[in-house]
């Protein structure tokens, strides 16, 4: 049997930002945080502000709210976060998907749009977004996804099917599981490449949370950017492209690399949404 308690709504939205306010997190959130744990809209909330709390609603977004004073991402908590106005399932084996990261798919509509058939990798997968997303708004490309997590593919997986997608997807070193002779129109790639020396800027739920071997790379996080480099070209149809995601001090360092790579190819460093450095774009091969 559901137990009404005596507070409203609107008086545990309150005890709640007094709460977040408390442990150092956003107390605007609260009523944020009560519509995604309940999967409520605003309209929902509005509506309800002056009726009692069921008791046990109340006792669970307490632990929800105990979670965040953790630094424990509310995606982690949830075990799903929202991409392109569809839901994906995360956990702590997958890196939680950042909107920026759509900026990839946007860049390659050039391509697909003119090429519908196109052969398309995605190098480190993760919950599997971009190979989704692409094959979800391209539905007649050829979509291969790798990661070296066995878990992270899992969730992957888990999310094509969810979203009734055909993505193949392969446990893969970046791309030491490739045949020689396979080659791809377009490859993408959102890579681990932030440097261990930017551990001190980052949050405290990704430094606690999210799996460091989706955030990581050697060589001051230009690591993975240099292996790729080394023997991608191979891969690539003769017109094809290549768009990563990169950090957002990365641009030119970025841009030297493919340049050296790719020296008659047109290399791009171009910006999300809030004007950082944030895709390399290499086409007109």
């Amino acid at each position: 049997m559901d137990h009404k308690s005596s507070q409203t709504l609107h008086e545990a939205l309150h005890r709640a930002s007094i709460f977040l306010e408390k442990n150092k997190l956003d107390p605007n959130l609260a009523r944020t945080y009560w519509m995604l744990s309940f999967d409520l809209s605003l309209t929902d909330v509005v509506k309800n502000l002056h009726q009692p709390v069921l008791s046990e609603d109340w006792q669970q977004f307490e632990t929800i709210l105990n979670r965040l004073a953790m630094d424990e991402p509310i995606q982690y908590i949830l075990g799903y976060t929202e991409f392109m106005g569809e839901r994906f399932k995360v956990t702590t084996d997958t890196l939680i998907p950042r909107e920026e990261t759509s900026g990839i798919i946007e860049l390659a509509h050039d391509l697909l749009s003119k090429n519908p058939q196109a052969k398309v990798l995605d190098i480190g997968t993760g919950t599997g977004i971009l190979a989704i997303m692409i094959k979800k708004k391209y539905p007649q490309t050829s979509v291969k996804a790798l990661d070296i997590s066995k878990a992270a593919l899992a969730v992957a997986k888990e999310n094509a099917a969810a979203l009734n997608v055909d993505v193949e997807f392969v446990q893969s070193d970046l791309l030491n599981a490739i045949a020689d002779n396979e080659k791809f129109d377009l490859i993408l790639s959102n890579p681990p490449y932030i440097s261990s020396d930017e551990l001190a800027l980052m949050d405290e739920s990704v430094k606690k949370y999210e799996p460091s071997l989706a955030l990581f790379a050697e060589e001051n996080g230009l690591g993975i950017y240099q292996r790729l480099a080394s023997n991608i070209a191979q891969y690539l149809q003769a017109k094809g492209q290549l768009i990563f995601e990169i950090g957002f001090r990365q641009g030119e360092a970025v841009k030297q690399i493919f340049e050296q790579a790719f020296p008659k190819a047109k290399v791009e460093v171009l910006t999300d949404f809030n004007q950082l450095d944030r895709y390399v774009w290499i086409h007109e091969m």
